[in-house]
Formats: C-alpha cells, structure tokens, sequence
C-alpha cells in the first residue's frame, strides 16, 4: 500500500488538525513544491509552490464543513476529503491534486478513472494452490465504487474481498481506496474474518462518505480448502464445480457498513479441487426490470455454461468465468467487478533442467522456463523480469565458470506459499571475470538485483550459486469504458397525504442520479406532522445501492423522532430482493403489501 500511494498519479496530501500539518505526501506532491520540506509542517509554508489557486481556503472550508470538494481550476483539479474521528468529528484532511497545466489537458471524468485505477491492485497473487481472476468495468466514463483486494495470509490461507462504495467519481474512489488498505492491512497481518469485517464496519461508521458501503469477505484455507464468509448488504457468492454444476452460498443477512450495531454473522463452506468462488458487485446481477435473484440465477447459469462448453486447464477456469460472464453484462447503470479463485489439484510442479555450458543452449533454456512461466500467466514485467534474471544468470554460469571448457548448469524454479517464485542458477566452476569487464559485480548482477526482490551470490567449493526470489502478479483486466445508455430521469415520486397517513409511491429507475429525489420527498414527509408514513417500492424497476443508503440514513431519522415507517416491497421485486439480502429489512418495518 505503501508503494501505491507513492506512485499514485495525482500529488496526494495527508494533513492533520486544523493547521492542516502534512503527515504524509508521495512523490508527485513531494515535485509539485519543488524543494520545500513540508513533513511535520503547515502544508501554507509551501504558498506560491502550491498548485491551485484557491487550495488553502478549501482545505479551511473542507475542515470546518467536513463535506467534501471537488474544483477544477485553470492549471489543476482539485480534491479535498475529510478524514474523522469516532465522533464524526473532523480530524483531518486528504488532498489529491492533478496538475493541468500542460496541452494535453484531460477531463475530470478521465482523471477519476486514472484515480481508481492506481488505488485498485494492478495485479492478483500467483498461489500453487488457487489460480484467480478478476475484472472491473466502470459505467460508462466514470469511475464508481468497486474495489477488491486478494491478500495471501499466515498459515497458507487467503483473503478475499469485493465491495462497493455508493456513489461515482473522486470521493467513491478515495473512500474505496481507504477501505481496501483497512482490509488489507487486517488480513496481511492474520486477522481473522470477525477482525476484519468489524475494522471495515468501524471506519464505515466515522466517514460519512463510507457509510452503507457492501462487502463480501471471504478467507480460504489453501490447505484444506475451508471457506468462512461475511456479506454485510452484498449479493451472496457464487461457487462453480468443475462439471459446471452452482451452488449460491447462503449467506447471513447483515445490512451494509456502519448501519450493523457492531452485528457479526459468518458462514462456512467447503471447497474441493476444481471448485471456483466467485465474488461479484451487484452491477453483474442487477438489470432494469428484473429481480437480483433472477440476476444472480442468470450469472450462474452463465457461469456453468462457461465450463461446460470450454475444455482447458483448471488454471484457466477462473479467467474464463471472470470475462465470459463480464461479456454478457449490458446495460448496468452501476459499474460490474468479478473476483474469481480456482482451487487446484495439484500444485504446481518445480522446473529442474540442467543444461550443458554452450551458449548455443540458452534458447533451450528460454523454451522451458517459457513453458512453465506460460501456466502461471504473469503480468508482463513479472515475466520480463524473471526471464531475463534466468538467462542472465545462466550465461554468466556458462562465461565466467567454465570459460568455454565443459560443464553443467542446473536451473531450478518454484512457487512458494506466499506467492514467490525461488529460482537457483547453479553450476561447479570457478568464476573468473572476463577481460574488460569488472567481473561479477558487472551488469548482468546488476540487472538481475534491479528485476528480482532477492538476488545472493554465493561462492563455495563445490561451484557458484546464484539464489533469487521474487513476488509475482497476475494481470488484472480492466474493461474498456463502455458506452453509457442516456440517463433520461424517469424516476417518479408521488406523495398523497390523507387524514390518517403519508403514502409515497415510488417507480422507475432508483440509482446514483435519482436517489438524492428519495431523500427529499422523505424530508419533506417528516416535516409534514405526526402521520405515519408508507413508502411503496413496488414499482422500482433499479434499486441501487444509492437509494439503499437513503432509505437506510432517512429510515433511522424518522423512527429517532418517533415517527413510524412502513416500506412496502413485493418479495419478488427489484426493491424486495435487495432489501431482503442487504439485510436492512431487519432494520426497518417492511412488509409484502401494504
């Protein structure tokens, strides 16, 4: 998390207390104040080297409102989110700044989705015991809030995380971002799931811009493949066999973040050889005009008719359910991420190949370490680096131990527990450096410490031994952007006030854009007297997770002042379903008909 947030694109602030002391700033803020040294001091001291016009009055105006702001100036795009304490009080300031002041000048909706991209893993483990996929595709052109997170643990087991922030652009993106470290940090360091799930719901309850926020944590024993899983108002997990059978796991029904009073509900589940758990956001299930049971039926039986109708390797099974199904996702309002994991039988078998000292036989080499690299399906530079470390490794085995005289090189690779692959380069010469050269402290070393996270020399007197290691990735697919249907507001709220009750009647689209509209119409019912108030929800065609938390936050409000709510959904409606496996019909007075 560290590295990420170094490398994040846009200059990221991290201010404390009211005087707005920078406690942390990664490199892109560290350039933009050129050589001012601001760790431990007012971020102000840096005046005229700050981008941004008007950025010190926002970040007094963020700090004392705590609401977010988001500006767009001539020379930058500006954000400012507040950090809180368990009081909701504002206890500090997070500042992300994208310099603009070049002709290449791109949109706010561009810079978002480069947000969220940086703050979502770029690549996945590579385990001996599980493969894994995952993919996210973004509605339309801007970035929304799911985020996921894969973290192998102590004692061979995994977590596994998928959820999603309501809301769209930079506050959905730093609020996932803040989540996904939350459980990571918990999982890396052993946590069990109750640990985790209560750390997130904590957080959740002191950010506001958190709050009613879905997950599904899910921990695995790599070793015997026992699964415990938490879904706090998210969909359920699906489990695929190899045969293309399904099975939804059941889940308890826990409302989402910070709306839990601390519950903790989880359920276990065994995992045979073969088997896939799939993770999804409700953007894969949900459709206008059809009820997430019936989404979550059709991902199913996608899923099945995936593995039925395509013979490959069970390395391959997670990716070709993860885009397979992912291809079939039209017309979602929200975005869709997927988070698959294949439980292998056997692990992955280690490369030992021994060659004789002739340059002639790297090409051998290269062909077989490909072979066994290509089952593992690295990202890019992990591959690049590896292959070049191996060869590296193996001519200077070939040039400085044997010197053109017979001999053998032994090359061996493996993956271990925690996701490395080992690799050993050994021969039974004495090196000796070429003329011209400076010997082994020359650049092929040099090159092999730069590509690998550990890289010994070892000489004994049996020969020399070149030890490397390093931590290794799979790609993580991001979709293209697609094309966003018009967002024509067709959302319809009717209020009707009769002498002994308040019934509002909602239909059409409830999502992101029109869940602000359900918020005022409850507003307004609540300053219109004593009446009870009835909230029919049948005809709600998208019931998103916008207008689960409005319903949820205005719910509460009203039964705090004593007045009494009724929500009416049809179990088979849009509305019933996702207030049922949200778990927020424990929360509140639902009911079929009213």
């Amino acid at each position: 998390m560290a590295r990420a947030f170094e490398h994040l694109p846009a200059a990221t602030w991290l201010l404390d207390g009211p005087e707005h002391v920078v406690v942390a700033a990664n490199r892109a803020a560290r350039v933009s104040v050129g050589d001012v040294d601001l760790q431990g001091m007012p971020i102000r001291l840096a005046g005229p080297a700050l981008p941004g016009a008007h950025l010190l009055r926002m970040l007094d105006d963020v700090y004392t409102s705590g609401e977010p702001l988001s500006v767009e100036e001539p020379d930058a795009f500006v954000s400012v989110q507040p950090l809180t304490g368990p009081s909701d009080e504002v206890t500090g300031l997070v500042v992300q700044v994208v310099d603009l002041g070049r002709p290449d000048r791109r949109t706010e909706h561009e810079i978002t989705l480069d947000l969220q991209r940086a703050v979502l893993p770029d690549g996945l483990p590579v385990l001996p015991e599980v493969s894994m996929s995952a993919v996210y595709q973004p509605a339309g052109t801007e970035a929304g809030g799911d985020w996921f997170e894969v973290v192998p643990m102590p004692r061979r087991r995994l977590g596994l995380v998928l959820g999603d922030v309501v809301g769209h652009g930079a506050t959905a993106s730093a609020i996932m971002g803040q989540l996904r470290a939350v459980a990571a940090e918990r999982l890396s360091l052993g946590g069990d799931l109750r640990e985790v799930v209560t750390a997130l719901d904590a957080f959740a309850a002191g950010t506001p811009d958190a709050r009613g926020a879905t997950v599904c944590v899910a921990i695995l024993d790599r070793h015997s493949g026992m699964l415990e899983y938490c879904t706090r108002g998210h969909p359920p997990p699906l489990v695929v066999s190899a045969d293309g059978g399904t099975r939804v796991l059941p889940q308890p029904s826990l409302p989402p973040l910070a709306f839990g009073e601390g519950e903790f509900m989880a359920a276990d589940d065994t995992m045979w050889p073969g088997e896939t758990i799939v993770l999804y956001s409700d953007g894969v299930v949900e459709r206008p005009g059809r009820t997430i049971v019936d989404g979550i039926a059709e991902l199913a039986a996608s899923a099945g008719t995936i593995v039925r109708q395509n013979g490959a390797g069970p390395r391959d099974l997670a990716d070709r359910i993860c885009h397979g199904a992912m291809d079939q996702v039209k017309g979602s309002r929200d975005d869709a991420s997927m988070l698959a994991v294949t439980v292998l039988l056997p692990f992955v078998e280690p490369l030992v190949l021994s060659v004789p000292a002739d340059p002639g036989r790297l090409t051998e080499v290269r062909r077989r370490l490909g072979l066994w690299l290509a089952d593992l399906r690295l990202t890019e530079d992990d591959l690049v680096a590896v292959e070049l470390s191996v060869i590296e490794a193996v001519t200077n085995s070939i040039e400085h131990a044997y010197g053109g005289a017979d001999g053998i090189v032994h090359v061996e690779a493996s993956l271990d527990d925690l996701g490395r692959i080992q690799l050993t380069v050994s021969d039974t010469g004495v090196w000796k450096p070429p003329n011209g050269e400076p010997g082994f402290r020359g650049r092929g070393l040099l090159m092999i410490r730069e590509s690998m996270d550990h890289m010994r020399l070892a000489h004994t007197s049996k020969g020399t031994v070149v030890d490397m290691a390093k931590v290794v990735r799979r790609p993580v697919r991001s979709v293209v952007p697609r094309v966003s249907p018009a967002r024509d507001d067709t959302l319809r709220i009717n209020t009707v006030n009769d002498t002994d009750a308040l019934c509002i009647t909602v239909s059409g689209a409830l999502d992101t854009v029109t869940a602000p509209r359900l918020r005022s119409a409850l507003l307004e019912a609540a300053r219109g007297g004593r009446l009870p108030i009835t909230l029919v929800l049948d005809e709600v065609t998208v019931f998103g997770s916008a207008g689960l938390r409005v319903l949820t936050e205005q719910g509460r409000r009203l039964q705090d002042a004593g007045r009494q709510l009724r929500v009416v959904a049809a179990p088979a409606s849009p509305a019933g379903n996702v207030l049922a496996i949200s778990g927020v019909d424990m929360l509140l007075d639902v009911r079929p008909n009213s």
